[in-house]
């Protein structure tokens, strides 16, 4: 079955390839690696967020950072000679952002379970070195849960993705 997105989503995946969703994203820790692990069953090599800098759960957004150093090994895989970031795991950072966002916003662990990936688009590249930001914003439909999200890197947006889920 294949899912159909609501005016909503539509709209803010729309927006989210064209500027970040939002501007006031702190650079520094609101929460730090030991929060985050509170809230993701996820653990190295396959958490990435290191730290979250700015969480509004009155409009259901957040935004976190993940160093790529500790992609050293999917780097060395993906691919030898011209290393990139899979896409596929920073649709992962978004679902990541989204989880963290839910346990802030009920105030305790929620154990939430992907259903869909409704859509994902890579617009740049994204190379070793530095690190990425990613940014998400959730929306209920009372069913589901639905994150829509970006990852940046210096700025500029690499990657949007929607993907939904209920809680657990």
């Amino acid at each position: 079955m294949i899912a159909t997105l609501s005016d909503e989503i539509t709209e803010l995946l729309t927006r989210a390839e064209k500027r970040p969703l939002v501007a006031d994203r702190g650079t520094t820790a609101v929460l730090g690696p030991a929060e985050i692990s509170r809230h993701l069953p996820q653990r190295d090599p396959f958490l990435f967020l290191d730290r979250v800098t700015m969480l509004d759960t009155g409009r259901g957004i957040i935004a976190a950072r993940y160093d790529l150093s500790g992609a050293a090994a999917i780097f060395a895989g993906h691919f030898p000679g011209r290393p990139l970031f899979p896409g596929v795991l920073q649709v992962e950072a978004v679902g990541q952002a989204g989880i963290v966002l839910g346990c802030a916003e009920s105030g305790s662990v929620v154990d939430f379970s992907l259903t869909h990936v409704l859509a994902a688009r890579f617009v740049r590249p994204v190379p070793p070195g530095g690190d990425i930001e990613i940014i998400a914003q959730a929306v209920d439909d009372g069913l589901f849960r639905t994150i829509v999200g970006q990852v940046l890197r210096d700025g500029e947006i690499c990657a949007v993705a929607a993907v939904s889920g209920v809680d657990g």
